[in-house]
């Protein structure tokens, strides 16, 4: 419980940061929209890079991690995707945030627990499950908005691939994972360029989703709210525990993938949502309410696995 606790407080506290900050105008409100852009173009790319190249596979069972992981993020997409087409009272807008909220995945949250819970190897476990997720989950998001939040006129193809080939996350996933496949190393000067950099994009972030956060959000947006926490709490939990025992894994493996989808949505989920044009307030709702609720889903979600195993 402490590990969890551990990892979640640093969470919500930069979130009340950013709330605090912006509620006593210690900084211009012009300040967010600047930061937002900068965490969006630079420091989540250069942390997605970092991560993802370099990363020694070996021997592990990474192909299992992939199908499991890849068919739990395919699978919760569908569910989110056939609840709103029988909702379709909620707008295009309103979707990407209930897509986003159901389907992302906090990596910050995600990776410290499962270093404080399985040590080195359970984080290695954890970031190489994640490097797998990010592309497919960052497709996923980006043709959403291509497709969601259009002009009325039905799919623009040309569009969402032009949004898919300039969206700067897609590209550091590229650029990461195709380091990683050539066995090329970056330079330690530019590898640590990019970790400094890096370092940066979760906690500005975070202080962005805290300074767009009002209060009436939570009750404006309780749809949405009660239909992601649902997803995200439960049934992913569930899809992946049920896909990894299908394709055979076990023990630490099986127990980093199901906490992969047990923690709370991204916080870059609302700086994409801000630079596409989706309902960024609902999405600030959502992610500041999944916070708040894995502290009590987590420790249930990992004791129920410990029991199982």
């Amino acid at each position: 419980m402490a590990s969890i606790t551990n990892a979640l407080i640093p969470v919500l506290a930069l979130i009340l940061a950013g709330f605090i900050i912006q509620r006593t105008n210690f900084l211009p409100p012009s300040f967010w929209p600047s930061a937002e852009k900068l965490t969006y173009f630079l420091l989540m790319p250069a942390t997605l890079i970092h991560n993802m190249a370099g990363k020694q596979i070996g021997s592990l069972p990474w192909l299992k991690i992939l199908l499991t992981v890849e068919g739990a993020i395919m699978a919760s997409a569908t569910l989110v995707t056939l609840w709103w087409l029988v909702n379709r009272r909620m707008g295009g807008r309103a979707f990407t945030s209930l897509f986003q909220g159901g389907v992302r995945f906090n990596t910050f949250v995600a990776l410290a627990v499962a270093e404080n819970l399985f040590g080195i190897d359970g984080l290695f476990l954890a970031a190489m499950g994640a490097g797998f997720m990010i592309i497919l989950i960052n497709v996923l998001c980006v043709s959403v908005f291509s497709l969601a939040v259009g002009d009325g006129k039905g799919i623009n193809i040309k569009r969402l691939f032009a949004d898919l080939l300039r969206n700067p996350l897609i590209i550091g996933c590229v650029i990461g994972v195709g380091l990683n496949a050539s066995g090329l190393k970056l330079p330690q000067a530019i590898d640590g360029i990019l970790a400094l950099g890096g370092k940066a994009a979760f906690p500005v972030g975070l202080m962005a989703v805290g300074a767009a956060y009002r209060a009436e959000n939570l009750m404006l947006h309780w749809h949405p709210l009660l239909v992601t926490s649902t997803v995200q709490f439960i049934c992913k939990p569930m899809i992946a525990w049920g896909l990894g025992t299908t394709m055979g894994l076990s023990g630490l493996a099986l127990s980093v993938v199901v906490l992969l989808f047990s923690v709370p949505t991204a916080p870059s989920a609302y700086i994409l949502s801000r630079q596409m044009g989706g309902d960024h307030d609902s999405m600030a709702a959502i992610i500041t309410a999944q916070t708040c609720l894995s502290f009590f889903t987590l420790p249930l979600t990992i004791w129920l696995l410990r029991q199982s195993l």
